[in-house]
């Protein structure tokens, strides 16, 4: 479990290239890990979760949202409320290094699926919708062993979503991509 950071959400609507972007505050990240160790390589099987609260959106198409009371349209920053939540299912390889009784380092990557949900977004709300799509991530890390079995450790993950394809309230098409970067701390059985 660790503390996380999303990328600001650069939205396409209607067509419109690059018409908002959404700015998120530091939010969380928990995984649950499952794998085999082969010595100097694992294989995980892993599922974890991502949630942030936004915190504005940036909005440089007119129209889009359209005003609180659905008539006109706003410009500019404005803050808003709602959050985006990911839940992804990973297949990891790591790659470790350093000696099993003293520290260690690991790198590798992921690939796999993540569902990706920006909820209540504005007032209305004009953005709650889901998607489910391929998903990629980078991790590296170090581990210390506390005994024979239990290591605990700080792992950096990026993750990304490329192609988050959304529906906005007046059925308008909403795609982004969502990208974070997670500090977390780790705590293994091996």
């Amino acid at each position: 479990a660790g503390v996380m950071l999303v990328e600001d959400m650069v939205i396409d609507i209607n067509n419109v290239n690059d018409a908002g972007t959404l700015n998120y505050d530091t939010g969380y990240d928990l995984e649950g890990v499952i794998g085999y160790d082969f010595g100097g390589f694992r294989a995980e099987v892993e599922v974890a979760y991502k949630l942030a609260a936004a915190e504005s959106i940036a909005v440089q198409a007119p129209g889009i949202p359209p005003a609180a009371n659905g008539t006109g349209s706003i410009t500019g920053a404005l803050p808003t409320n709602g959050d985006v939540n990911v839940l992804s299912f990973m297949l990891n390889g790591m790659f470790d290094f350093g000696d099993d009784d003293g520290l260690q380092g690991f790198v590798g990557g992921g690939v796999g699926v993540a569902r990706t949900d920006v909820s209540s977004v504005f007032a209305g709300p004009w953005l709650d919708d889901s998607d489910t799509g391929f998903a990629w991530q980078a991790i590296a890390g170090v581990r210390a062993p506390i005994s024979d079995n239990w290591d605990v450790g700080l792992k950096y993950r990026f993750f990304n979503a490329d192609s988050v394809g959304l529906v906005d309230q007046r059925g308008f098409d909403v795609d982004g991509r969502f990208r974070s970067h997670s500090l977390l701390g780790t705590l293994t059985y091996n």
